[in-house]
C-alpha cells in the first residue's frame, strides 16, 4: 500500500535521476556528446511522462481499493502515507504488478499464460466433463494473483474460491474486475464476491511497464511502448455465478476447512511456502476423498534469501517423494517450458521448467 500511494513522487524522481546522469555521463564523452545528450533528454522525458500515466493507473486503482475495502482500511491507508517514505523493496513491487498485469490480462500475455494455464484447464475439464454438474464442484486456487487463472475455471462453469494473500494483488485484481467485488468481513480475511455483472471496456487501459527497463533493450521504442489492458473478447460479460476471493495467508485461512473442496489447483505458489511441507499436507486436508490436486510451476522459493526467515528448500524428488507419503496418489508428472512475466522484446528472456503434476487423495481416507 505504501507503493502505491508514494509511486506518485517516483517519476519526478526518476527524471532527475535521468537528467543527472546524462550531464555527468556525457561530460565525459568525445564530441559525440551533444547528439547522445540530446537524445537521453528525449527518452527521459518519455520515461517521465509514461510513469506519470502509471500513477494515474495506480491511483484508479487506489480509488477502487479504497471503494471495496471500506473507511476503515482507507484510514489506515492514509497514516501508511503520513508515516513513510517509497524505498526500492516497495517500488519493485508495484513494477512487477504491472509486469502482472500484462501476463494475466492483455494480448501480449496470452501465450506465457497459456503455457501453464491451459494444461490445468484441460486436466479440470476432462476430470468434470459433466458441465451441468460442475457448479457443484468446489475449487480452490490459492495464490491466484491477478485472478486471471481462478476466473477461467469460474467461467466453465465451476464453483471457484480464489485465495491472495498480497493487498497489492488483490486491489489490482479488484480493479481490473471492474471494482465489482461485494466484500464480506470476517476475523482474519476479507472475502470479495463478484457482482452479478461485470463491465469491461476491452482495452481500455494503457500502462508502460518496461519504461524503466534500461538494460537489454533493443531500441528506446521498445522500452517505452505502451500495453493494453484488459484484454477480453466482450465489452460486457456475465460475472461467473460461483466465484469468490479470499483474502488472507493461505495455511490460516484453510483451518477450519477440512474435507471441503473437490480439487485444488496451485499455479506458481508452492515454491512462496516456508515450508513446502505444510502446503502439501493443508492441500491433502482440504480435499474431498477422492480430490485431485493439480499444480504448475518451478521451486524458486520465496525465502531462500531472507536471513531472518526460516525456510527450507526441498528439490523437486524430495517434494514428490513428501507428496505420496502424504498419502496423494499421483497420476501425472510432465515438465513445461514456460517464462514469467518477460519482456518480449528484451534481449533477456529467462526460462523456466515447471513442475507440472495431477495427484489424487484416496476415497478411503
Amino acid at each position: 500500500m505504501n507503493a502505491f500511494l508514494c509511486y506518485g513522487n517516483y517519476p519526478l524522481l526518476t527524471k532527475i535521476s535521468y537528467c543527472n546522469h546524462t550531464m555527468i555521463t556525457c561530460a565525459t564523452f568525445s564530441n559525440a556528446s551533444t547528439t547522445i545528450k540530446s537524445m537521453w533528454f528525449v527518452y527521459s522525458g518519455e520515461v517521465y511522462e509514461n510513469s506519470l500515466w502509471n500513477c494515474r493507473i495506480l491511483k484508479k486503482i487506489i480509488s477502487y481499493g479504497l471503494s471495496v475495502f471500506g473507511e476503515e482500511f482507507a484510514t489506515k491507508t492514509r497514516r501508511i502515507r503520513q508515516k513513510r517514505r517509497p524505498e526500492p523493496h516497495y517500488m519493485s513491487k508495484i513494477l512487477s504488478t504491472l509486469r502482472q498485469i500484462v501476463r494475466e490480462w492483455t494480448v501480449e500475455g496470452k501465450a506465457e499464460r497459456d503455457a501453464t494455464y491451459k494444461p490445468i484447464l484441460d486436466i479440470v475439464r476432462e476430470r468434470y466433463s459433466c458441465i451441468s454438474d460442475r457448479s457443484t464442484v468446489k475449487l480452490m486456487v490459492p495464490g491466484s494473483g491477478l485472478g486471471r487463472l481462478a476466473f477461467e475455471l469460474a467461467k466453465e462453469g465451476f464453483t471457484v474460491e480464489g485465495n491472495e494473500y498480497s493487498m497489492v494483488m488483490l486491489m489490482t485484481s479488484s480493479f481490473l474486475l471492474n471494482a465489482c467485488f461485494e466484500v464480506i468481513h470476517c476475523s482474519f480475511c476479507w472475502e470479495l464476491r463478484l457482482a452479478k455483472v461485470i463491465i469491461f471496456e476491452v482495452e481500455e487501459h494503457v500502462i508502460y511497464p518496461y519504461a524503466l527497463d534500461k538494460s537489454n533493450s533493443w531500441s528506446y521504442e521498445d522500452q517505452t511502448r505502451p500495453v493494453r489492458f484488459p484484454d477480453l473478447g466482450k465489452s460486457r460479460t456475465e460475472a461467473p455465478p460461483n466465484f469468490s476471493m479470499i483474502a488472507g495467508d493461505f495455511l490460516e485461512i484453510t483451518q477450519s476447512r477440512s474435507s471441503q473442496f473437490d480439487c485444488v489447483v496451485t499455479a506458481w505458489f508452492i515454491d512462496t511456502a516456508k515450508n513446502v511441507i505444510d502446503y502439501i499436507e493443508t492441500i491433502y486436508r482440504i480435499l474431498k476423498p477422492g480430490g485431485t490436486w493439480v499444480n504448475v510451476g518451478p521451486l524458486t522459493y520465496h525465502y531462500e534469501d531472507m536471513i531472518e526467515e526460516m525456510s527450507i528448500e526441498l528439490p523437486y524428488e524430495e517434494v514428490m517423494r513428501i507428496v505420496r507419503l502424504t498419502g496423494f496418489v499421483v497420476e501425472k508428472e510432465e515438465r513445461i517450458t514456460s517464462y514469467y512475466t518477460i519482456n518480449r522484446l528484451s534481449m533477456l528472456q529467462n526460462q523456466y521448467t515447471c513442475a507440472f503434476f495431477v495427484a489424487n487423495k484416496s476415497m478411503h481416507c
